[in-house]
């Protein structure tokens, strides 16, 4: 018994309807996935850190830059350690020291966008410790040295800029060097993490 054909008009509403019922499902997958990325961002949203706050940042008048000259006399700066204005014609490598370095070379490494993290010679040795694996890992941009005359435990400068610590906060640190570090007058500066005077 042979089957019927079914008619033209029938088979093109079951196209229409199949069609119909294609464009359905993805419209829901499309909203499904749209659900699935709002529920994403709500819990990235709710979940991400609190961006740390730099409290009692510093912001100094910038100075300029330039390079000083033999016989130029020095340098009179607006903040201790000094921020910004005319510097040695040299900066330094980047990484840690165990001496302390002057103003005039220090101040060419922050044009160049590089974070020193300069600390009292009295801090403690789990402090310094810690510090120092900090700027080991960030590699690059960021310098370490002992001040005696410094205010308070532990300083943090960028081009214009400083953050006072009473203690090793690293949080703070990492905060500071994520705002400021590349970020001086001349930027595109390479500064690796070149000398670690901490290892001998």
């Amino acid at each position: 018994m042979s089957q019927q054909k079914p008619s033209k008009k029938a088979a093109r509403r079951a196209a229409t309807e199949a069609k119909r019922r294609k464009e359905k499902r993805k419209r829901y997958l499309m909203l499904g996935g749209m659900a699935v990325v709002v529920v994403g961002l709500i819990g990235f949203v709710v979940t991400r850190p609190e961006p740390v706050e730099l409290e009692g940042l510093e912001t100094f008048a910038d100075l300029g830059g330039g390079h000083l000259q033999e016989g130029d006399p020095p340098p009179t700066y607006n903040s201790s350690p000094a921020t910004s204005g005319p510097h040695a014609p040299s900066s330094t490598a980047c990484g840690i020291y165990t001496e302390e370095i002057p103003d005039v070379v220090l101040v060419h490494n922050l044009e160049h966008g590089t974070v020193a993290v300069q600390y009292l010679p009295v801090l403690a040795d789990a402090s310094l410790t810690q510090i120092q694996e900090f700027a080991r890992e960030k590699g690059t941009h960021i310098l370490v040295a002992p001040r005696a005359d410094l205010t308070h435990p532990v300083v943090v400068t960028g081009w214009t800029r400083m953050l006072k610590l009473d203690e090793a906060n690293l949080a703070a640190i990492d905060a500071f060097y994520d705002r400021f570090a590349q970020r001086g007058p001349e930027v595109g500066v390479p500064c690796q993490f070149a000398i670690d005077q901490a290892l001998g």
